[in-house]
């Protein structure tokens, strides 16, 4: 079955693939006043054979079809069609399924059945927006130069990894799926999940972060679920969980590897089943926001412990986002530095105006181990506890040997003549590989340690399975 609603050839083409002609109605029927010719087939042969010859600009296709998977005509039509923009219609339960092909960049959209009308038009909207802005005027978004500093939602970056991680953020801005964000304390997790928030379709719902390290198992159980009076002693009164309070938008679990095992499995069937019940109620309650979980601690090294249920931890790692840590974003360090140097100038009615040569190298060859939010603090220290219109490096000196033990009891003595603060021995250039082979030998030693089982080696890695197929794919 194929719907022409518009032959004009100046409006981009939309293909529309699933075997349900019902689903194929309610997708038009949500895409009626969309700007394109849309194209539809209950087929995906027919659609296949329609691309012989046609290039669509968007494609969305149903996952689950007798033919094929959606995954694997969206395949095929990348190979032929690399510039068609793809999305997928699939069903919670298929995260596994095609997180994969979502990180191997065959499908570049995942929106959740049963969708949303408002996501699904934000979703279609952004990429025929994208085909236009592409052909025709490129938008400011499109041309962010690979280097060159830039403010994304309060993260001030012009290391390339964190742009390929805005770049990230910005693709993962159009679905529903769990969102897994991985680093060391004080790298901007949370801004990370706020940004993500900020990009999404769902960005005028609430935003709602809770650090799951900061409560009993108990209390941590109210939060999530709420509860009802008496339902426990000293509940005098109903209380709504975040996991409703949320409601479409997104819920963020800082240090998730700190929930019991019994409140893992409870988060486990919300995640699957997308309902819950609050505390002393059988009421079944739907849930609608997007997961945003992190951890500061290894959650491979928790799976592999038994500490961290596996199945739950591949439900909230479809999209991975895996912050630097700061001594590892080179120059950022003086951009962030003069970020927070302005910021608390204006909190403090202080007058500084720049860094001295001396306090640069310091800031540039220290290690931070406490991350954006140790710079952060001793720039706000300084900022309160000196004057002038130039931070130098006596103050930078004095602020750090108040505070580095708490971090690193090992730290060097500082010196303003010597600001080389590591004492690595130099390697040898011969025994310096290309990352690439780097990464080979550390994919293919964690497949052998765990049996050839991927997802326990990617687990042990702290990557998605995906990211291990798709390396292996590059060798």
């Amino acid at each position: 079955m194929m719907e022409n609603q518009d032959n004009s050839s100046s409006l981009p083409v939309l293909l529309l693939v699933d075997d349900d002609n019902n689903i194929l109605q309610a997708l038009k029927r949500a895409l009626h006043n969309t700007q394109a010719t849309v194209i539809d087939f209950n087929s995906p042969h027919a659609a296949l054979e329609y691309c012989q010859v046609n290039q669509p600009d968007v494609v969305i296709s149903d996952q689950h079809m007798p033919e094929m998977s959606g995954c694997e005509l969206l395949e095929k039509i990348k190979n032929r069609w690399p510039n068609s923009q793809r999305i997928i219609l699939s069903a919670y339960q298929d995260f596994d399924l095609v997180s994969a092909a979502f990180s191997s960049g065959v499908v570049e959209k995942y929106i959740c059945k049963p969708w949303i009308n408002k996501e699904l038009k934000f979703v279609v909207d952004k990429a025929l927006s994208r085909k236009v802005n592409v052909t025709v005027i490129p938008s400011d978004e499109d041309n962010i130069p690979l280097t060159g500093l830039i403010n994304f939602h309060g993260m001030v970056a012009e290391d390339e990894t964190m742009h390929e991680l805005f770049d990230s953020i910005r693709h993962a801005s159009s679905t529903n799926a769990p969102i897994f964000i991985t680093g060391e304390t004080g790298t901007g997790k949370e801004l990370v999940a706020k940004a993500c928030h900020l990009e999404s379709y769902h960005k005028d719902q609430p935003f709602i972060a809770v650090n799951c390290a900061n409560f009993s198992e108990y209390l941590m159980e109210s939060q999530l679920f709420g509860h009802t009076k008496g339902a426990f002693t000293g509940a005098v009164s109903n209380q709504e969980g975040l996991f409703s309070a949320a409601k479409q938008g997104s819920l963020f679990l800082d240090e998730i590897t700190t929930l019991s095992k019994p409140l893992q499995a409870k988060l486990l069937r919300v995640v699957q089943e997308r309902e819950f019940s609050p505390l002393g109620t059988n009421e079944l309650l739907k849930f609608h926001a997007q997961i945003i979980s992190a951890s500061s601690n290894s959650i491979g090294k928790s799976v592999i412990n038994g500490d961290f249920r596996e199945d739950l931890y591949y439900r909230l790692n479809v999209i991975t986002m895996a912050l630097p840590p700061l001594r590892e974003r080179g120059g950022d360090l003086v951009h962030i530095a003069s970020f927070f140097l302005k910021k608390y100038n204006k909190v403090e009615h202080k007058h500084f105006k720049k860094f001295s040569r001396n306090a640069i190298q310091i800031i540039c060859s220290y290690d931070w181990p406490g991350n954006i939010r140790q710079l952060e603090n001793v720039i706000h220290g300084m900022v309160i506890l000196n004057s002038g219109d130039q931070i130098t490096s006596e103050m930078i000196i004095k602020s750090l040997s108040t505070t580095v033990r708490s971090y690193n009891a090992n730290q060097p003595t500082f010196a303003i003549e010597n600001t080389n603060f590591h004492n690595n021995k130099a390697s040898q250039i011969d025994d310096i590989q290309p990352l690439w082979q780097v990464e080979k030998h550390a994919i293919e030693a964690a497949i052998l340690h765990c049996q050839g089982n991927i997802p326990k080696a990617a687990a042990l890695l702290e990557v998605s399975p995906s990211t291990i197929y798709r390396k292996k794919l590059s060798w």
